[in-house]
């Protein structure tokens, strides 16, 4: 019976320790990790001209002209872009200028972890003692502890807006912002071919909306 006591505690405590494990690997994992898909919110307004060629240049800012770091992310959405079906040409259809941001963030976080607390009774062969989970002294059943910290995470956004050069004078004919936040873990690199792809995926996508959008991490391999 006593064997049975101890194995029952020990269980408990195995299990407290795996669930305790899982939320930290969990919070470590960016949203836009090696395995994890990226989930954001996308807003788009258009007025997309039907039929037309997706053919296309860069327009940068002046601070854009000489910027090493926009260089190598017009790399990656040119990628993006020609799976979207757009390609690059000498007198394009349509104007194009993004701008990609990243932005560390810090604010106080308050989550619930269970209460793990020790127990003991005097019984046959002496005292007796283990582990379990449930709510503090005199209230029983299962109990939950507020943790407060500070906790950074990044915001990542990728804007996109297409000039319509064949109007006069040349018009906006779309404008795309898509945000995700994540942890520390991942890099800048690794999250912009997943919000270009959560915005050109189904371009144009409806108009005037807010939408929650996921990506698969492999989808931008």
């Amino acid at each position: 019976m006593d064997d049975c006591k101890r194995s029952s505690s020990v269980v408990r405590s195995g299990a407290a320790r795996r669930w305790l494990a899982g939320v930290v690997a969990g919070l470590a994992v960016l949203l836009a990790g090696c395995a994890t898909p990226l989930r954001g919110q996308l807003t788009a307004f258009h007025e997309w001209p039907a039929d037309a060629p997706r053919t296309y240049q860069f327009a940068r800012t002046a601070a854009q002209r000489d910027s090493l770091e926009h260089a190598t992310w017009e790399q990656v959405m040119r990628a993006e872009l020609a799976r979207a079906g757009f390609r690059e040409a000498a007198n394009p259809r349509f104007s194009i200028t993004f701008d990609y941001r990243v932005s560390r963030q810090l604010g106080r976080v308050v989550e619930a972890w269970p209460v793990v607390q020790p127990y003991f009774w005097w019984g046959t062969w002496g005292s007796h003692g283990g582990v379990s989970m449930g709510g503090p002294w005199p209230w029983w059943g299962p109990g939950y502890y507020p943790m407060e910290y500070d906790r950074a995470w990044y915001e990542y956004r990728l804007r996109i807006e297409i000039e319509d050069l064949a109007a006069r004078p040349p018009r906006r004919a779309y404008e795309g912002t898509a945000v995700s936040d994540g942890l520390e873990s991942s890099t800048p690199a690794e999250v912009l071919p997943l919000l270009a792809r959560a915005i050109l995926g189904d371009f144009p996508g409806p108009s005037g909306v807010t939408r929650r959008v996921e990506v698969p991490a492999e989808a931008a391999r």
